[in-house]
């Protein structure tokens, strides 16, 4: 079930605040995006956007208009998921998303799930978490595992547990003891924009005056582990994503003087729309499994309970902006 084809590209515009960002979601092309936009301000008889040479910002009458095409893709959502919730935990399809970290941590409970439920058809989709988090609120998933605490008016999220970043390298290496000024010289290995991980050891430079001198982005944090244990540079990663590496012996933890980056990772979804009994399911499993975990202490609530951001709410969309992924 979804909307028709002009207020879905419209919403993925508002949404993503640029024209090849919104094609990108819909997979279709950038044209087809402004063909329908355009047929929509004609049909309304008014300009729902102001373009611009990258970013697109909606007038107030394309504030409005987001506004209800929101609330309709919400409504639409709950009644496929409400039509599907009819049949139980035990067979339908459940869509969730996280980010490469948070994989590290809902393996198991993916396991445990489509153990328990081998009806459910189960998609999973992994990417940085600003992305992820657009997949929650264009309603292509209905639960979300990323890094740090999303504030958005049509999302909500829930803290799951706290995580140390810790800076990792091969173990020869690790065995020496770097001044800061030995750190800039090294090359730093990392996912791409976007990864709140990333954005953690980034602030982390700053704090502690780190200018590196070289720089390698990698898709994936298993590529970044193999160049790390190759002695191609160093990284920070979270200390859940390591585990096996360290008590393998292929990585090893950098002491780095002053160095304690923490955050916490968060399970997102739509606001105001019941999960349905998979992802409800999915959800309870998840939690289990993470309170089985060694390590920095979990901050959970029950259900009904879930953590909100203290942020007032806001529309996350005009002009590209987007409420940050704290770290």
């Amino acid at each position: 079930m979804q909307l028709e084809a002009r207020l879905r590209a419209f919403a993925a515009l508002a949404r993503r605040g640029s024209f090849s960002a919104a094609a990108e979601e819909l997979v279709i092309s950038q044209p087809a995006v402004s063909k329908h936009v355009a047929e929509l301000e004609a049909e309304l008889g008014t300009r729902l956007v102001i373009r611009g040479s990258r970013r697109i910002r909606l007038t107030p009458a394309g504030e409005f208009v987001a506004d209800h095409v929101e609330r309709a893709e919400a409504l639409v959502a709950q009644a496929a998921r409400g039509a599907r919730s009819l049949a139980g935990a035990e067979t339908g399809r459940l869509a969730i998303a996280t980010s490469g970290t948070g994989m590290y941590l809902a393996v198991d409970a993916i396991a445990e799930f489509h153990a328990a439920h081998p009806r459910v058809d189960l998609d999973v989709q992994i990417g940085t978490s600003e992305p992820i988090v657009e997949l929650v609120r264009a309603h292509r998933a209905e639960l979300a595992i990323v890094g740090g605490f999303t504030a958005a008016r049509d999302v909500e999220s829930e803290t799951l547990v706290e995580d140390d970043i810790v800076v990792v390298a091969a173990p020869g290496m690790a065995r020496s003891r770097p001044t800061l000024r030995d750190l800039e010289r090294l090359t730093w290995i990392s996912r791409e924009e976007g990864s709140s991980t990333r954005a953690a050891f980034e602030a982390a430079w700053r704090d502690l005056g780190i200018t590196p001198s070289g720089r390698i982005s990698l898709p994936s944090w298993e590529a970044v582990k193999l160049a790390v244990a190759k002695g191609a540079g160093v990284s920070g990663m979270s200390r859940y994503a390591v585990t096996t590496e360290l008590a393998a012996g292929t990585l090893a933890i950098l002491r780095v003087p002053g160095w304690r980056v923490r955050r916490h990772f968060s399970l997102v979804h739509a606001r105001d729309i019941p999960l349905s009994p998979p992802a409800e399911r999915f959800r309870a499993i998840l939690l289990n499994e993470l309170r089985k975990l060694p390590g920095p202490t979990a901050r959970r609530t029950p259900r009904g309970g879930a953590l909100r951001s203290s942020a007032k709410p806001r529309r996350a969309r005009s002009g590209g902006q987007k409420a940050p992924l704290t770290a």
